[in-house]
């Protein structure tokens, strides 16, 4: 998800809301192949877990080291890391990918006049977004 975030952050894209990312991520990895879906969630729950249990960055780091999520996914899926890399790196870029297209074409309409006119209030902002 970082590297998600890393993305938007060097694109010219306006930020977007990261509630609004992690949308867009679970929904590009649901629409990876069930393999790269497979290994890539599987690393990912190991990444998670490794960091659940870190007191900071630093042990993170060794934890990774020692229980190194992608010789768990090449014992589990009987693979050899390499392969498993090859798996995730292409899975990255594909979910990279999908998350740059859609944000390109999100739109915020804002709906405050409509909303405001209909509910006799003023004191809300409203914006519907849209995403294709």
């Amino acid at each position: 998800m970082e590297h998600i975030m890393e993305i938007m952050k060097v694109s010219s894209m306006k930020p977007i809301n990261p509630i609004i990312i992690e949308f867009l991520h679970r929904s590009a990895v649901s629409k990876l192949s069930d393999q790269k879906r497979e290994i890539y969630q599987f690393i990912e729950s190991k990444e998670n877990q490794l960091e659940e249990i870190s007191f900071n960055e630093k042990q993170f780091i060794q934890l990774m080291s020692e229980r190194s999520p992608y010789k768990a996914a090449a014992t589990h899926f009987s693979l050899d890391i390499l392969s498993i890399k090859d798996v995730m790196d292409k899975a990255q870029a594909e979910i990279d990918w999908t998350i740059n297209e859609r944000c390109s074409r999100i739109k915020w309409i804002d709906c405050t006049d409509m909303m405001r006119n209909k509910q006799g209030r003023k004191d809300n902002q409203w914006s519907f977004i849209f995403v294709s």
